[in-house]
């Protein structure tokens, strides 16, 4: 895959966008003039450009299907490793496809359609409307952009064209994503803004965030439910017996102080958010309760020191606060905490992320704090 370089010492990908461009623009060359090229060259938004190998082809008597297996790099991307398809016919493919958009080039039509494996976006407030399949602005302009650099090298081009993009295991895969959560039914998503993926990337998180966000403004709901961690999440519904329709659950993982800040620009722009939830378990809260709003490891560490002084201000005798101080995990702290009957610290740690959280979120909206037991037992309910 030329053109990619490395980044950390980590290798970059490419995005399911990127493939999906490449493998319209490989079908369509092999419709149009019978080649089959061995690799294809895509343009990425930046104007630099990207060599991608062809994995295969399947050549009809009216169609020809192009495939690319997305190579995400060095990142965890679920995506990676699929096969994109595109498939180019000279007729008007409607059955078994939903119409994603419509271009010209040089007086020639082109209809892209969805078949398998893509998702139908069923929420508002993603850059998609509802009813269309869950190809992204930029994907699309990409597709246009392949296509077009082949019809330019011909002399002549049918008067109308289809392309469908498919991917057979999109539907299974997109069951380890978060579509459902933001509201797109039956496929992944065909994404991407810069057509590069980086490696552990942590934009790509964060543009899930937000997107969240975006689809909980624009669905009316009213409470925003931030959890560090599934099993929190599922702890703090089930507890406070949340409704889908009012409230929003967002997974954040260390990502809590981008979150919070995101809300903060929702709220303003639209008025709409009356709560945040802030839920999790004790080791993410203890570095919250610090002041450490992004709780990768790399980005802090637990404050065991700040948790044994919260101890002591609780009473602890001094042989608890040096076990504080000796322990390796906050999940020790936690159970020596418990064991010592100081569930008061409890408290004083979901007041302090409460206090915290709002030194970011301004006045509104409200605040709430869930702390959740090892054990999926609630152990402070500070709403």
């Amino acid at each position: 895959m030329e053109g990619i370089s490395k980044k950390r010492g980590l290798r970059r990908g490419l995005t399911t966008g990127t493939c999906a461009a490449a493998a319209s623009k490989a079908a369509t060359i092999a419709f149009l003039s019978g080649k089959r090229p061995k690799n294809v060259e895509v343009a990425l938004p930046s104007g630099q450009t990207v060599n991608l190998p062809v994995h295969s082809y399947s050549i009809g008597q009216e169609n020809v299907v192009a495939s690319i297996i997305k190579d995400a790099g060095d990142d965890p991307d679920v995506t990676n490793g699929a096969e994109i398809k595109a498939e180019v016919s000279g007729q008007q493919l409607l059955a078994g496809g939903v119409n994603a958009f419509r271009f010209t080039v040089q007086g020639s039509r082109f209809t892209v359609l969805t078949g398998k494996g893509i998702g139908i976006v069923t929420k508002p407030g993603l850059a998609v409307p509802i009813g269309e399949p869950a190809i992204n602005p930029v994907p699309r302009k990409m597709i246009k952009k392949a296509v077009r650099d082949v019809i330019s090298q011909l002399s002549t081009c049918p008067p109308q064209l289809s392309i469908t993009i498919s991917v057979p295991k999109g539907e299974d895969l997109a069951k380890k994503t978060m579509n459902a959560r933001l509201g797109i039914a039956g496929g992944i998503s065909i994404l991407g803004t810069t057509g590069i993926v980086e490696p552990l990337s942590i934009s790509a998180y964060r543009h899930s965030i937000i997107c969240s966000l975006d689809v909980a403004v624009a669905s009316g709901c009213s409470v925003i439910l931030l959890s560090t961690g599934r099993s929190s999440e599922k702890v703090a519904q089930r507890e406070l017996n949340l409704l889908e329709e009012a409230c929003a659950c967002i997974l954040v993982g260390d990502h809590m102080g981008f979150a919070l800040r995101e809300v903060a620009k929702k709220e303003k722009a639209s008025g709409a958010l009356k709560k945040v939830i802030i839920a999790g378990q004790f080791g993410k809260f203890s570095k919250l309760a610090s002041g450490h709003f992004e709780t990768h490891c790399k980005d802090s560490s637990v404050e065991l020191e700040f948790l044994a002084g919260l101890a002591e201000d609780a009473g602890a005798k001094r042989k608890i606060v040096n076990n504080i101080i000796d322990a390796n995990t906050a999940r020790e702290v936690f159970f020596v905490l418990q064991e010592n009957r100081l569930d008061g610290v409890f408290n004083v740690v979901c007041k302090k992320i409460k206090k915290n959280a709002r030194a970011i979120v301004g006045s509104y909206p409200r605040i709430g704090c869930i702390l959740v037991g090892y054990f999926s037992d609630i152990k402070t309910l500070a709403i």
